[in-house]
């Protein structure tokens, strides 16, 4: 059994428990939170909410309020500072996990060997065996697994010595070992000592483009391996000529450690320079990765309706080659597996973590619902109860219930509550946003590098601002003209603020163009303060002075 064989019979036993657990997911939920309440009855939270008195759900939801992260940054600071122990969780702390939230303090929460696990199976081996079984079904060969991992799995240690991820990148972190037998990116470039002297797009590109082999692209977000084939569009010739003299640019950034080791690995391959250099001039207005990889089978990288816009700019360059949804997961917890290849949706997990769901309509205080009582198309507030410390804690996260898989609902992410755009109670959400650019590009035949909004309170009445940064050069002139486009799709896809545009409570949206490299600068910038750049998420909105002062001082005047 080789490595690709090995991964999908890890899956295959993770689906294994999938299809059992969602014929019964209230069953499984109670006896799930029973086990956390009684295993952590005796920590300084349990004791402070009577973890010992509670005997059922009702109990709990009675006993136990909603939280947020300020109800545990004491806690954690106590743990990761003084070495405190049973604070949240009985359950040992092996590591810890950084949230998504790109500006401000990074949010550090703490992660357990059982959570640490289930996000291990479902998080690498169920991708896997979902491919498998996706090409198994078609009747074609899944072939033995070699592709590049276009991410950075660089942790740091906490002042208690244990190690702080991101949460999409921990499961591989624990597979470095092995991870050379599955990937062309070698380690020093998935762990870089120091990222910010390595131009990490060249050496991903690199050693994936001199790979015949490559059977998958693989990233932590789609996002990311868009900005791989920009780079590739834009630098094509720089590599075909490395690759055929087997040098490496002068002028690419790399440190003399780096550059000196890779030196004694990268050999003359003339032959493999004019394959890809024949491929390159014919140009990228087809589907550049099949060209290139002829055994390119599927992609991978966390997907939903708020990357859409995203995907559709990867088809450009993969084509219709399937992209697996690598789940919905957070450093909360893994909440949601796809059970199928080339779906933006996944089966919620019944054992993974308690999970309750408040309905969007609901009035202040209702009691949230537990999974056996969603209803597909519905849209809810995400309230997670994990077994690494964390109570009815309030993510902010929208899913959308999207269908069943057995008994248990299929979701998808739809936007986060903190990020949606609500200047006179429209509540307008990122998904709707993203839809009314793609309604932009398709009218203007344009292409853009990024997108952002701005709820403007300086008018009377207040008005959405759209910033872009388009592909290629635009007339600034036709701004009116953009902008009436995506006040028609605001109407068309938002009801109420159609209702309000005609009330006169919105005013005419505005559209603003950005400098090239304006969402490039962005991320350097949050990267030379430390963030991880897997968890940069798009900046569909300008909710804070920071942002505000970063874009708009690169409109184009």
């Amino acid at each position: 059994m080789g490595l690709s064989g090995l991964g999908v019979f890890l899956g295959k036993v993770a689906f294994g428990q999938m299809k059992h657990y969602t014929k019964i997911p209230a069953k499984t939920q109670e006896k799930l939170l029973k086990k956390i309440i009684r295993k952590n009855r005796n920590t300084e939270y349990g004791k402070k909410y009577g973890f010992s008195k509670i005997k059922s759900l009702e109990d709990f939801q009675k006993n136990v309020p909603l939280s947020t992260y300020s109800d545990y940054e004491d806690y954690v600071d106590r743990e990761v500072k003084n070495g405190e122990k049973k604070l949240l969780t009985a359950n040992y702390v092996v590591r810890y996990c950084s949230s998504s939230g790109s500006v401000g303090k990074p949010k550090i929460l703490p992660k357990t060997a059982p959570d640490l696990w289930v996000m291990q199976c479902l998080g690498f081996s169920s991708s896997v065996a979902c491919a498998y079984n996706y090409f198994k079904a078609r009747g074609e060969k899944f072939n033995e697994q070699r592709g590049p991992l276009v991410m950075v799995l660089t942790g740091h240690p906490l002042e208690n010595g244990k190690m702080c991820n991101g949460a999409g990148q921990v499961p591989l972190s624990y597979l470095k070992a092995i991870t050379p037998m599955f990937s062309t990116t070698p380690l020093d470039v998935l762990y870089p000592e120091h990222e910010e002297l390595l131009d990490i797009s060249y050496l991903q590109l690199r050693f994936a483009l001199e790979d015949t082999r490559v059977s998958y692209i693989g990233s932590l977000v789609v996002t990311l391996l868009t900005t791989m084939f920009d780079y590739l569009e834009e630098n094509w010739e720089l590599l075909c000529n490395d690759i055929e003299k087997g040098t490496m640019d002068p002028g690419v950034k790399m440190t003399d450690e780096i550059r000196k080791k890779f030196s004694k690995k990268f050999k003359p391959n003339p032959k493999r320079a004019a394959e890809l250099r024949r491929e390159f001039e014919k140009g990228f207005d087809t589907p550049i990765a099949p060209r290139i990889w002829p055994r390119l089978q599927w992609a991978y990288g966390m997907v939903g309706s708020n990357l859409e816009i995203y995907v559709e700019k990867l088809r450009r360059s993969i084509g219709d080659i399937p992209i697996h949804n690598m789940g919905y997961a957070a450093a909360e917890g893994f909440f949601a597996v796809p059970v199928e290849l080339n779906v933006s949706d996944s089966a919620l997990v019944p054992y993974s973590v308690f999970l309750e769901f408040l309905p969007l309509d609901a009035p202040e205080g209702a009691t949230p619902l537990t999974m056996d009582k969603l209803e597909v198309g519905k849209e809810y507030e995400l309230i997670v109860t994990n077994r690494s410390g964390l109570y009815r804690y309030r993510i902010e996260d929208v899913v959308k219930v999207t269908g069943m898989y057995n008994n248990t609902p299929r979701v998808e992410f739809v936007y986060r509550l903190n990020l949606g755009m609500n200047i006179a109670n429209e509540k307008t959400s990122t998904q709707m946003l993203d839809w009314c650019v793609k309604q932009i590009c398709e009218k203007k035949g344009v292409t853009t590098e990024g997108h952002s909004f701005y709820s403007d309170y300086s008018t009377n009445p207040p008005h959405y601002v759209m910033l872009v940064e388009p592909t290629s050069p635009v007339d600034v002139s036709e701004s009116k003209a953009y902008a009436d486009i995506l006040d028609e799709s605001m109407k068309a896809c938002n009801e109420k603020y159609f209702k309000y545009r005609r009330w006169g409570m919105i005013g005419d949206p505005e559209v603003l163009f950005l400098q090239p490299g304006s969402y490039n600068a962005y991320r350097e910038m949050l990267f030379n303060r430390g963030v991880i750049l897997n968890q940069v998420k798009p900046v569909t909105v300008i909710n804070t002075d920071e942002r505000k002062e970063f874009f708009f001082s690169r409109v184009i005047k």
